[in-house]
Protein backbone atom coordinates (compact mmCIF):
# COMPACT_ATOMS: atom_id res chain seq x y z
CA UNK A 1 0.00 0.00 0.00
CA UNK A 2 1.23 3.25 -0.80
CA UNK A 3 -0.02 4.67 3.15
CA UNK A 4 3.70 6.22 3.65
CA UNK A 5 3.44 8.09 0.50
CA UNK A 6 0.37 9.77 0.80
CA UNK A 7 1.48 11.23 4.71
CA UNK A 8 5.04 12.03 3.42
CA UNK A 9 3.52 14.25 0.78
CA UNK A 10 0.67 15.34 3.27
CA UNK A 11 2.89 16.64 5.44
CA UNK A 12 4.68 19.18 2.78
CA UNK A 13 1.61 20.81 1.47
CA UNK A 14 -0.89 20.84 4.84
CA UNK A 15 -1.16 24.04 6.69
CA UNK A 16 1.06 23.29 9.60
CA UNK A 17 4.34 22.37 7.35
CA UNK A 18 4.23 26.16 6.88
CA UNK A 19 3.75 27.24 10.01
CA UNK A 20 5.87 29.15 12.71
CA UNK A 21 8.35 26.79 14.03
CA UNK A 22 8.73 24.06 11.62
CA UNK A 23 12.23 25.03 9.57
CA UNK A 24 14.64 22.19 10.34
CA UNK A 25 18.36 21.90 8.99
CA UNK A 26 20.52 18.95 8.39
CA UNK A 27 24.22 18.77 7.78
CA UNK A 28 25.65 18.18 4.17
CA UNK A 29 28.15 15.20 5.61
CA UNK A 30 25.06 12.91 6.71
CA UNK A 31 24.75 11.79 3.25
CA UNK A 32 26.04 10.20 0.38
CA UNK A 33 26.03 11.73 -3.06
CA UNK A 34 26.32 10.26 -7.25
CA UNK A 35 29.92 10.09 -6.45
CA UNK A 36 29.97 7.98 -3.45
CA UNK A 37 30.97 4.34 -3.62
CA UNK A 38 29.36 1.94 -0.78
CA UNK A 39 31.83 -1.06 -1.85
CA UNK A 40 32.43 -3.54 -4.26
CA UNK A 41 28.98 -5.35 -4.69
CA UNK A 42 26.66 -4.08 -6.95
CA UNK A 43 23.16 -6.17 -7.02
CA UNK A 44 19.92 -4.52 -7.41
CA UNK A 45 18.44 -7.88 -5.88
CA UNK A 46 14.81 -8.14 -7.32
CA UNK A 47 13.54 -4.38 -7.35
CA UNK A 48 14.21 -3.73 -11.31
CA UNK A 49 11.17 -3.29 -13.33
CA UNK A 50 12.80 -2.76 -16.50
CA UNK A 51 16.08 -2.53 -17.71
CA UNK A 52 17.62 -1.18 -20.77
CA UNK A 53 20.07 0.85 -22.56
CA UNK A 54 18.59 4.30 -22.00
CA UNK A 55 17.02 3.75 -18.44
CA UNK A 56 16.45 1.31 -15.61
CA UNK A 57 12.55 1.26 -13.65
CA UNK A 58 12.94 0.55 -9.44
CA UNK A 59 10.58 -0.14 -7.39
CA UNK A 60 9.65 3.26 -5.16
CA UNK A 61 7.36 1.97 -2.89
CA UNK A 62 7.90 0.57 0.43
CA UNK A 63 5.31 -1.28 1.53
CA UNK A 64 4.01 -2.60 -2.18
CA UNK A 65 4.39 -6.30 -0.80
CA UNK A 66 2.32 -5.61 2.47
CA UNK A 67 -0.75 -4.46 0.02
CA UNK A 68 -4.50 -7.09 0.46
CA UNK A 69 -5.82 -5.65 4.05
CA UNK A 70 -7.73 -2.63 2.59
CA UNK A 71 -8.50 -5.08 -0.01
CA UNK A 72 -9.95 -7.45 1.99
CA UNK A 73 -11.89 -4.84 4.25
CA UNK A 74 -13.64 -3.56 0.90
CA UNK A 75 -14.64 -6.80 -0.35
CA UNK A 76 -16.27 -7.58 2.77
CA UNK A 77 -17.96 -4.56 3.29
CA UNK A 78 -19.32 -4.74 -0.67
CA UNK A 79 -20.32 -8.57 0.34
CA UNK A 80 -22.41 -6.41 2.74
CA UNK A 81 -23.75 -3.54 1.20
CA UNK A 82 -24.14 -4.99 -2.22
CA UNK A 83 -24.88 -8.52 -2.25
CA UNK A 84 -26.58 -8.83 1.04
CA UNK A 85 -28.27 -5.37 1.22
CA UNK A 86 -29.14 -4.62 -2.40
CA UNK A 87 -29.87 -8.31 -3.91
CA UNK A 88 -31.66 -9.07 -0.36
CA UNK A 89 -33.41 -6.44 0.22
CA UNK A 90 -32.96 -3.22 -2.26
CA UNK A 91 -33.94 -5.01 -5.54
CA UNK A 92 -36.93 -7.21 -3.70
CA UNK A 93 -38.37 -4.63 -2.07
CA UNK A 94 -38.45 -2.00 -5.55
CA UNK A 95 -39.89 -5.65 -6.93
CA UNK A 96 -42.64 -5.57 -3.92
CA UNK A 97 -43.33 -1.53 -4.69
CA UNK A 98 -43.88 -1.78 -8.16
CA UNK A 99 -46.16 -5.14 -7.73
CA UNK A 100 -48.02 -3.56 -4.49
CA UNK A 101 -47.33 -7.57 -3.35
CA UNK A 102 -45.25 -8.82 -0.72
CA UNK A 103 -42.90 -12.38 -1.27
CA UNK A 104 -45.85 -14.14 0.05
CA UNK A 105 -48.03 -12.96 -3.04
CA UNK A 106 -50.57 -10.86 -0.36
CA UNK A 107 -51.53 -7.42 -0.33
CA UNK A 108 -48.57 -4.68 0.80
CA UNK A 109 -49.32 -3.39 4.46
CA UNK A 110 -48.97 0.51 5.24
CA UNK A 111 -46.08 -0.75 6.73
CA UNK A 112 -44.27 -2.15 3.95
CA UNK A 113 -45.01 1.00 1.94
CA UNK A 114 -42.95 2.99 4.73
CA UNK A 115 -40.51 0.52 5.56
CA UNK A 116 -39.13 -0.70 2.31
CA UNK A 117 -38.54 2.95 0.94
CA UNK A 118 -36.76 4.41 4.44
CA UNK A 119 -34.83 1.19 3.96
CA UNK A 120 -33.86 2.12 0.50
CA UNK A 121 -32.89 5.19 1.75
CA UNK A 122 -30.82 3.79 4.33
CA UNK A 123 -28.66 1.38 1.60
CA UNK A 124 -28.30 4.67 -0.60
CA UNK A 125 -26.51 7.06 2.79
CA UNK A 126 -24.41 4.33 3.52
CA UNK A 127 -23.34 3.78 -0.02
CA UNK A 128 -22.57 7.74 0.08
CA UNK A 129 -20.95 7.93 3.05
CA UNK A 130 -18.31 4.96 3.14
CA UNK A 131 -17.18 5.69 -0.43
CA UNK A 132 -16.80 9.69 0.04
CA UNK A 133 -15.02 8.96 2.93
CA UNK A 134 -13.19 5.87 2.25
CA UNK A 135 -12.49 6.65 -1.01
CA UNK A 136 -8.72 8.04 0.03
CA UNK A 137 -8.15 5.45 2.11
CA UNK A 138 -9.08 2.56 -0.82
CA UNK A 139 -6.89 4.47 -3.17
CA UNK A 140 -4.21 3.58 -1.36
CA UNK A 141 -4.01 0.18 -2.73
CA UNK A 142 -7.08 -0.24 -5.17
CA UNK A 143 -8.71 2.01 -7.98
CA UNK A 144 -4.92 3.50 -8.57
CA UNK A 145 -1.87 2.52 -10.67
CA UNK A 146 -0.59 -0.18 -9.70
CA UNK A 147 3.54 0.42 -9.12
CA UNK A 148 5.59 3.48 -8.44
CA UNK A 149 8.47 3.07 -10.34
CA UNK A 150 11.32 5.45 -10.21
CA UNK A 151 13.06 5.95 -13.36
CA UNK A 152 16.94 6.54 -13.79
CA UNK A 153 17.74 8.02 -17.21
CA UNK A 154 21.62 7.76 -17.92
CA UNK A 155 21.28 9.84 -21.18
CA UNK A 156 19.50 12.90 -20.14
CA UNK A 157 20.73 12.06 -16.18
CA UNK A 158 17.45 12.54 -14.92
CA UNK A 159 15.53 10.66 -12.59
CA UNK A 160 11.99 10.53 -12.58
CA UNK A 161 9.08 9.56 -10.00
CA UNK A 162 6.02 7.89 -11.27
CA UNK A 163 3.24 8.20 -8.01
CA UNK A 164 -0.35 8.91 -7.47
CA UNK A 165 -0.77 12.39 -7.14
CA UNK A 166 -1.79 12.61 -3.72
CA UNK A 167 1.79 11.13 -3.25
CA UNK A 168 2.90 13.73 -5.54
CA UNK A 169 2.44 12.60 -9.10
CA UNK A 170 5.03 12.63 -11.71
CA UNK A 171 8.28 14.25 -10.84
CA UNK A 172 11.63 15.02 -12.21
CA UNK A 173 14.84 15.54 -10.59
CA UNK A 174 18.67 15.92 -12.35
CA UNK A 175 20.59 12.81 -10.92
CA UNK A 176 23.43 15.12 -9.47
CA UNK A 177 21.20 16.51 -7.19
CA UNK A 178 20.35 12.78 -5.35
CA UNK A 179 21.61 11.94 -1.99
CA UNK A 180 21.24 8.20 -0.49
CA UNK A 181 21.02 7.01 3.12
CA UNK A 182 20.88 3.69 3.95
CA UNK A 183 19.22 1.97 7.12
CA UNK A 184 19.23 -1.79 9.07
CA UNK A 185 20.98 -3.55 10.11
CA UNK A 186 24.94 -4.18 9.74
CA UNK A 187 26.36 -5.89 6.69
CA UNK A 188 26.99 -9.09 9.07
CA UNK A 189 23.26 -9.08 10.25
CA UNK A 190 21.26 -11.41 8.24
CA UNK A 191 17.67 -10.63 10.07
CA UNK A 192 17.88 -6.97 9.97
CA UNK A 193 15.29 -5.39 7.71
CA UNK A 194 17.27 -2.76 5.63
CA UNK A 195 16.29 0.22 3.40
CA UNK A 196 17.41 2.57 0.71
CA UNK A 197 16.41 5.99 0.95
CA UNK A 198 17.00 8.34 -1.53
CA UNK A 199 16.05 11.93 -1.41
CA UNK A 200 16.44 15.22 -3.84
CA UNK A 201 16.85 18.29 -1.39
CA UNK A 202 15.46 21.99 -2.82
CA UNK A 203 19.38 22.72 -2.13
CA UNK A 204 20.60 20.79 -4.70
CA UNK A 205 17.85 20.66 -7.28
CA UNK A 206 16.79 24.01 -6.94
CA UNK A 207 13.35 22.45 -7.46
CA UNK A 208 11.89 24.39 -4.71
CA UNK A 209 10.71 21.96 -2.44
CA UNK A 210 12.55 18.47 -0.83
CA UNK A 211 11.37 14.74 -1.91
CA UNK A 212 12.10 11.60 -1.02
CA UNK A 213 11.81 7.90 -1.76
CA UNK A 214 12.20 4.38 -0.75
CA UNK A 215 13.46 2.38 -3.47
CA UNK A 216 13.65 -0.89 -3.99
CA UNK A 217 11.24 -1.64 -0.93
CA UNK A 218 12.14 -3.09 2.59
CA UNK A 219 15.21 -5.34 1.46
CA UNK A 220 16.76 -7.94 3.79
CA UNK A 221 19.70 -5.64 5.57
CA UNK A 222 21.59 -2.80 5.09
CA UNK A 223 24.10 -4.29 2.88
CA UNK A 224 21.45 -5.02 0.28
CA UNK A 225 20.62 -1.71 0.46
CA UNK A 226 24.26 -0.29 0.07
CA UNK A 227 24.01 -3.06 -3.11
CA UNK A 228 21.38 -1.48 -4.46
CA UNK A 229 22.31 1.56 -3.91
CA UNK A 230 26.00 1.31 -5.86
CA UNK A 231 24.49 -0.83 -8.53
CA UNK A 232 21.97 2.63 -9.33
CA UNK A 233 24.91 4.72 -8.83
CA UNK A 234 27.40 2.42 -11.42
CA UNK A 235 24.29 2.56 -14.34
CA UNK A 236 23.92 5.84 -14.43
CA UNK A 237 27.91 7.27 -14.17
CA UNK A 238 29.33 4.20 -16.08
CA UNK A 239 26.21 2.67 -18.06
CA UNK A 240 25.18 -1.07 -18.51
CA UNK A 241 28.76 -2.65 -18.62
CA UNK A 242 29.40 -1.43 -15.18
CA UNK A 243 25.98 -2.78 -14.21
CA UNK A 244 24.72 -5.42 -16.15
CA UNK A 245 21.14 -6.96 -16.46
CA UNK A 246 20.25 -8.87 -13.55
CA UNK A 247 19.01 -12.46 -14.14
CA UNK A 248 15.43 -11.39 -12.53
CA UNK A 249 13.17 -8.86 -13.35
CA UNK A 250 10.39 -8.12 -11.12
CA UNK A 251 7.22 -8.50 -13.31
CA UNK A 252 4.66 -5.22 -13.98
CA UNK A 253 2.05 -7.73 -14.93
CA UNK A 254 0.04 -9.22 -11.48
CA UNK A 255 0.87 -13.02 -11.57
CA UNK A 256 -1.10 -14.61 -8.99
CA UNK A 257 2.36 -16.53 -8.02
CA UNK A 258 3.92 -13.18 -7.29
CA UNK A 259 1.73 -12.48 -5.29
CA UNK A 260 2.36 -15.37 -3.09
CA UNK A 261 6.10 -14.80 -2.93
CA UNK A 262 5.16 -11.16 -1.74
CA UNK A 263 2.93 -12.61 1.31
CA UNK A 264 5.77 -14.99 2.53
CA UNK A 265 8.71 -12.39 1.78
CA UNK A 266 8.63 -12.29 6.01
CA UNK A 267 9.45 -15.67 6.41
CA UNK A 268 12.75 -15.80 4.28
CA UNK A 269 14.94 -14.01 6.76
CA UNK A 270 13.68 -16.73 9.31
CA UNK A 271 14.30 -19.33 7.05
CA UNK A 272 17.37 -18.61 6.19
CA UNK A 273 19.30 -17.99 9.42
CA UNK A 274 16.38 -19.97 12.11
CA UNK A 275 15.09 -23.46 12.51
CA UNK A 276 13.90 -24.34 8.97
CA UNK A 277 11.30 -26.61 10.40
CA UNK A 278 10.14 -24.27 13.14
CA UNK A 279 9.28 -21.67 10.19
CA UNK A 280 7.60 -24.46 7.89
CA UNK A 281 5.51 -25.23 11.22
CA UNK A 282 4.59 -21.93 11.96
CA UNK A 283 3.94 -21.73 8.12
CA UNK A 284 1.35 -24.43 8.00
CA UNK A 285 -0.44 -23.10 10.81
CA UNK A 286 -1.11 -19.78 9.33
CA UNK A 287 -1.36 -21.05 5.99
CA UNK A 288 -5.38 -20.33 5.83
CA UNK A 289 -4.32 -16.70 6.70
CA UNK A 290 -1.73 -16.63 4.51
CA UNK A 291 -3.98 -17.96 1.56
CA UNK A 292 -6.35 -14.90 1.81
CA UNK A 293 -3.72 -12.65 1.87
CA UNK A 294 -2.14 -13.50 -1.25
CA UNK A 295 -5.73 -13.83 -3.02
CA UNK A 296 -6.33 -10.35 -2.07
CA UNK A 297 -3.09 -8.87 -2.95
CA UNK A 298 -3.73 -10.12 -5.94
CA UNK A 299 -6.95 -8.72 -6.11
CA UNK A 300 -5.55 -5.28 -5.04
CA UNK A 301 -3.65 -5.41 -8.22
CA UNK A 302 -6.03 -6.80 -10.91
CA UNK A 303 -7.98 -4.03 -9.57
CA UNK A 304 -5.86 -1.20 -10.20
CA UNK A 305 -4.17 0.11 -13.48
CA UNK A 306 -0.64 -0.09 -15.26
CA UNK A 307 1.98 2.77 -14.71
CA UNK A 308 2.06 5.24 -17.26
CA UNK A 309 4.41 7.66 -18.02
CA UNK A 310 4.14 11.08 -20.07
CA UNK A 311 5.42 11.15 -24.12
CA UNK A 312 8.30 12.98 -22.84
CA UNK A 313 9.64 10.59 -20.06
CA UNK A 314 9.04 7.50 -22.19
CA UNK A 315 10.61 8.90 -25.03
CA UNK A 316 14.07 11.24 -23.47
CA UNK A 317 17.25 9.84 -24.04
CA UNK A 318 16.25 9.00 -27.74
CA UNK A 319 17.85 10.96 -30.70
CA UNK A 320 16.38 14.60 -31.48
CA UNK A 321 13.43 13.38 -28.36
CA UNK A 322 13.04 16.73 -26.13
CA UNK A 323 14.76 16.63 -22.59
CA UNK A 324 11.72 16.24 -19.70
CA UNK A 325 11.77 19.83 -17.71
CA UNK A 326 12.44 19.93 -14.08
CA UNK A 327 9.97 19.93 -11.91
CA UNK A 328 9.73 22.74 -9.53
CA UNK A 329 7.04 24.03 -6.78
CA UNK A 330 5.49 25.86 -8.71
CA UNK A 331 4.08 23.30 -11.47
CA UNK A 332 1.66 22.44 -8.37
CA UNK A 333 0.15 25.62 -8.38
CA UNK A 334 0.60 28.81 -6.15
CA UNK A 335 -0.98 28.02 -2.66
CA UNK A 336 0.59 24.17 -2.93
CA UNK A 337 3.83 25.85 -4.13
CA UNK A 338 3.84 28.12 -1.10
CA UNK A 339 3.62 25.22 1.41
CA UNK A 340 6.09 23.50 -0.31
CA UNK A 341 8.68 26.48 0.30
CA UNK A 342 7.92 27.05 3.29
CA UNK A 343 8.28 23.29 4.31
CA UNK A 344 11.93 22.84 2.74
CA UNK A 345 14.70 21.61 5.11
CA UNK A 346 17.95 23.60 4.99
CA UNK A 347 21.03 21.82 4.31
CA UNK A 348 23.92 23.20 6.18
CA UNK A 349 27.51 23.00 4.39
CA UNK A 350 30.81 22.83 5.82
CA UNK A 351 32.95 25.68 5.70
CA UNK A 352 35.15 25.75 2.15
CA UNK A 353 32.63 23.12 1.04
CA UNK A 354 30.89 24.03 -2.40
CA UNK A 355 27.17 23.83 -3.35
CA UNK A 356 25.53 21.19 -5.58
CA UNK A 357 26.26 22.94 -9.66
CA UNK A 358 22.39 21.97 -10.14
CA UNK A 359 21.35 24.39 -7.38
CA UNK A 360 19.59 26.26 -10.46
CA UNK A 361 16.75 24.23 -11.99
CA UNK A 362 17.22 24.86 -15.70
CA UNK A 363 13.85 25.52 -17.18
CA UNK A 364 14.50 24.80 -20.80
CA UNK A 365 13.07 21.83 -22.17
CA UNK A 366 9.60 20.25 -22.14
CA UNK A 367 7.47 19.66 -19.18
CA UNK A 368 7.31 16.25 -17.70
CA UNK A 369 4.19 16.89 -15.77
Amino acid sequence: MYLLEMLTWRSKVSDSASGPGRKESVSADDHLGTDSSVGAIADPGAALFSYGERYIDVQGAWQEDRRGIITFAFIGIMYLLQYMALFGNVVPGIKDLISGLDPLGRPLTAEGYIFIPLFILMWVVANVVFFRFAWRWLRLEIFVQRRIVVRFNRITKQVHLNRPTYAGGVVTFPWEATIADMAGGEGSSKNEGGTLLLAWPSHYSGAGFDDLCIVGGAVENRQQAEALWEYIRRYMEQGPSAAPRPARLRPLFPWPWDSVRSTLNFLVPSWRTGDKGLVLTFALILSPLLLLHSLCHWLSLLLCWPTWWPKTIRSAGLPDAPVPRLTVAEDFGAEVAGKLRASVITVVEKPGSHANPHNAVDSAGVDSK
